[in-house]
């Protein structure tokens, strides 16, 4: 194990793509800029382990991209990787992660417990549009950071930003709500999405497809069934499911805001 490096960014992205998971390059560039990253390196073309943190402000960590390859699974290397991404975050009080059921009874041990569950869903080809989604502007950032702020419970503006400078993004007049989208090795993803009612929430995702090509996928907090029935209803397709966790005390925020996380990895 030692210390995940800006050399080792195209090594940790092929990992990525091995097991399946959509970050590219640059995602695991946020985590270097942000926050620290720890490997496990046996000379291959991926990365035979990771683990990332990302610090959002004094109280709120996120864990991520704990990640095995294949050949190196039950060798321990995870439980190894959460705990020097817990030891590195000793004195935050709260970190957080999201957890796939496999990845849950692992975390349940090390003191993790569990807060919401949300679920990853395929978007359909194209959603009805309503008026009023916008492309966002300069002027719309104190907005959207103070929205989002409220709704997650901590500052992340530098990967609001990185992903508004990636991909499409759309707001609603007078603070209603936002939703940011970001490219994928294997598709696009719409999220966060933050929105008052759901019906600007629809409004919001319905835009933010539109605006995507390919595949795209978004992650609805169970809490947001009213979100995923009508995308089912017109053709979207439920993946997996995830459950957030926390080590310490619970996630800040108004959770009732978010309408969709920004994904796994980031909260």
């Amino acid at each position: 194990m030692r210390t995940l490096t800006p050399d080792d960014l195209p090594r940790a992205a092929a990992l990525s793509r091995l097991v399946g998971w959509n970050q590219v390059e640059r995602d695991w560039a946020l985590f270097l800029q942000e926050g620290a990253g720890c490997t496990v390196d046996d000379g291959r073309d991926a990365l035979g382990a990771t683990a990332a943190v990302i610090r959002y402000g004094d109280s709120l960590a996120w864990i991520s991209m704990v990640l095995v390859r294949p050949d190196l699974r039950r060798q321990g290397h995870a439980t190894a990787l959460m705990r020097w991404a817990t030891g590195a975050l000793d004195g935050v009080r709260c970190a957080a992660l999201d957890a796939t059921p496999a990845g849950r009874e692992v975390y349940a041990r090390l003191g993790f417990r569990d807060l919401w569950g949300f679920a990853r869903w395929s978007l359909p080809a194209a959603l009805p549009l309503a008026p009023g989604p916008r492309l966002l502007r300069d002027a719309d950032w104190p907005a959207v950071l103070a929205l989002d702020a409220a709704a997650f419970g901590a500052p992340r503006a530098a990967l609001l930003r990185d992903f508004a400078a990636r991909s499409p993004a759309f707001v609603l007049e007078g603070g209603a709500g936002f939703v940011l989208t970001r490219d994928g090795a294997r598709g696009p993803q719409v999220g966060p999405v933050v929105a008052r009612d759901g019906a600007a929430a629809c409004a919001l995702v319905a835009a933010a497809r539109a605006a995507l090509p390919g595949a795209a996928v978004i992650d609805l907090p169970d809490a947001r069934a009213g979100l995923a029935d009508w995308i089912a209803t017109h053709g979207g397709t439920l993946q997996r499911p995830f459950t957030r966790m926390a080590l310490g005390a619970a996630t800040p925020g108004d959770a009732t805001l978010l309408a969709a996380v920004a994904g796994p990895e980031f909260g």
